[in-house]
């Protein structure tokens, strides 16, 4: 009897994941056109992209409008952030919710760009004028991913079958030796894929400060229902008290009277 052979199942994105990919594809071309053939949107670009003089004069949106920015004369650049949200994120939204998948995507993102910039300030060697697109993003998706899904496999390059902990080392790996070589031709910079791996632990399931919420929000919960059973254990008290006592009765004077004389008080 031969083995059955094994599927390969492509992931079913939910609104979140389609949602950004949309929207990444639909600025990259829009861009692309404009910039490329009708010489205009150069503004758009300069407005969305990242740059850490920027950041320090205090303009936060680019962290956030920086991951959705791909260079528009690579069309690689975005395709690789699409095929990251495509093959790791449905597993993570299936999990989260739209709600927290989207929170965490651009969280992730703007923190990853906020390393570069921090990082880049205390090591100039390190710093980026401008910085822009996926990849913190995308790191952190993976980082995420591996941490939730230990025991599972990734095909890299759709062949070579390698697991979730292999696949965040070999991220490590290439973001060193990137470092090493100040390969500065990276859009994103040298830093923001550090960033991203550390949004990633940091803001996933398996995170130190998710643990800390959660065991902070355990407190709370038991510090109200102790509250509350000392609030009905008070009144249950009460009630035994009353009941004890007895019901509250008044004595009234019996015997007749002489009627009034004025009959009027009578009626």
């Amino acid at each position: 009897m031969r083995p059955s052979p094994v599927q390969f199942v492509l992931p079913r994105p939910g609104k979140a994941i389609s949602g950004m990919m949309i929207a990444i594809t639909v600025l990259w071309v829009g861009l692309a056109l404009s910039i490329n053939w009708v010489e205009v949107g150069v503004g758009v670009a300069q407005f969305m992209a990242g740059t850490t003089a920027g950041v320090l004069r205090g303009q936060v949106w680019r962290l956030f409008t920086a991951p959705l920015f791909h260079d528009t004369s690579s069309p690689g650049h975005f395709l690789m952030t699409l095929l990251g949200l495509y093959f790791l994120a449905p597993t993570l939204e299936s999990r989260w919710g739209a709600r927290r998948m989207l929170i965490f995507l651009f969280g992730s993102g703007a923190f990853a760009f906020a390393t570069q910039v921090a990082v880049g300030a205390l090591v100039p060697k390190l710093s980026q004028a401008m910085w822009f697109g996926g990849l913190g993003m995308i790191e952190a998706v993976a980082v995420a991913w591996a941490l939730q899904n230990r025991d599972a496999q990734v095909r890299m390059f759709f062949v070579l079958p390698v697991s979730a902990g292999a696949m965040v080392a070999i991220i490590f790996v290439l973001s060193v030796l990137n470092v090493i070589a100040l390969n500065h031709h990276t859009p994103e910079g040298l830093v923001t894929p550090f960033g991203g791996m550390l949004a990633g632990w940091l803001f996933g399931d398996r995170s130190p400060l998710r643990r800390f919420y959660l065991k902070l929000r355990l407190r709370q919960i038991q510090a109200q229902t102790a509250a509350l059973r000392a609030e009905a254990a008070v009144k249950a008290e009460a009630a035994r008290a009353r009941r004890a006592a007895g019901p509250p009765l008044r004595v009234i004077e019996g015997g007749s009277k002489a009627p009034p004389k004025d009959k009027r008080y009578l009626n």
